[in-house]
Order: C-alpha cells, then structure tokens, then sequence
C-alpha cells in the first residue's frame, strides 16, 4: 500500500524539480536577451521622437509626476524624451514622446498596451498620434476619438504628465 503510494509522488515531485530547474535554465539564458532586445526597441522610438538626437542619457524622475516611467535628454540639445505611463481601458498605456527645448511636442506612440483591438488600438494609428506634433502644454486642437474615449484620453494624460515633467525639469 505505501509502495503504491509513495512511489507516484516522488516521480511527480521529480518531474516538479527536473522542469522547474529546465525553466529557470531557459530563463537565465533568455532574460538577458529580452532586455536587450527592449531596450534596442525603446532607443529605435526615442530616435524616433526627437530625429536630430545624437544619443541620450538617462535623468533622474525625482519630484516628477508618479506616472513619469522614465526621461532622457538628447546629448545635443535637441529635447527630451519622456516614457509615461497611465490606465487605459484594459489596462496599462505606456507611451514614449519627445518634448524639443521650447516645450514643443515633436511626437510620440504607445510603446506597450492592451486596449481593445480594433476600438482601443487607435492610439497606434499616427492619424491619431500626429495630432500631437507641434503642440505646447496646451494641447490646443487635440481631441479624442469618439468610442475609444477612455484609450484615447488615458493617451492624452500621459502626454500632459510629459509636458508638466518638462515644465518642472527646464525649471531646474
């Protein structure tokens, strides 16, 4: 009776140990990569927002808004680029803009998000996201697009959390 028993949870338990130690081996080998990989996506995007940007280096987000997920500063003068985050329809909404020395929008997209297909992932489309080009911390002519109302307006605070993080960072 123990020998039926026992024997199948300790061949269970072994396959416990074998693939856990087999996933921990995959993921010790892929993170690195993975990393890598975003991080050459987000630095393809910042180059994006800010074209006549040499390279960029990281600044402190101390005493900016919460939403603020990074900044960096064109080596050159050219802006900033802020990383924000904000809650959209189903969930998370990061974006990436660029912010030139006079606190002029030079664009920006969603790096990462989970709306709704085909209502929420208009904030993917630059008939969308071109709106933003030129603007000031006024955000004159921007709207939102009617059906998406809560993507598109998660999109529209974060881009007014990157110019009140601009404010703050040209008054340093």
């Amino acid at each position: 009776m123990k020998k039926d028993f026992i024997i199948p949870i300790l061949v269970l338990m072994m396959i416990c140990f074998v693939t856990s130690g087999a996933l921990s081996l995959v993921n010790s080998v892929t993170e690195p990569i993975i990393e890598a990989a975003a991080e050459e996506r987000t630095n393809e995007s910042m180059h994006r927002q800010i074209p006549s940007a040499a390279e960029f280096e990281h600044i402190d987000k101390q005493g900016l808004p919460s939403s603020i997920f990074a900044v960096y500063r064109a080596t050159n003068g050219a802006g900033y680029v802020f990383i924000v985050t904000d809650t959209g329809f189903s969930g998370e909404v990061k974006v990436i803009c660029g912010i030139d020395p006079d606190g002029r929008l030079t664009g920006s997209e969603a790096l990462e998000h989970s709306e709704t297909k085909g209502i929420g992932t208009v904030i993917d489309q630059t008939s969308f996201t071109d709106q933003f080009i030129g603007k000031d911390s006024r955000l004159e002519g921007v709207s939102t697009v009617t059906g998406a109302t809560i993507s598109t307006s998660a999109y529209v605070r974060a881009i007014n959390s990157a110019l009140e993080a601009f404010e703050i960072i040209s008054m340093r």
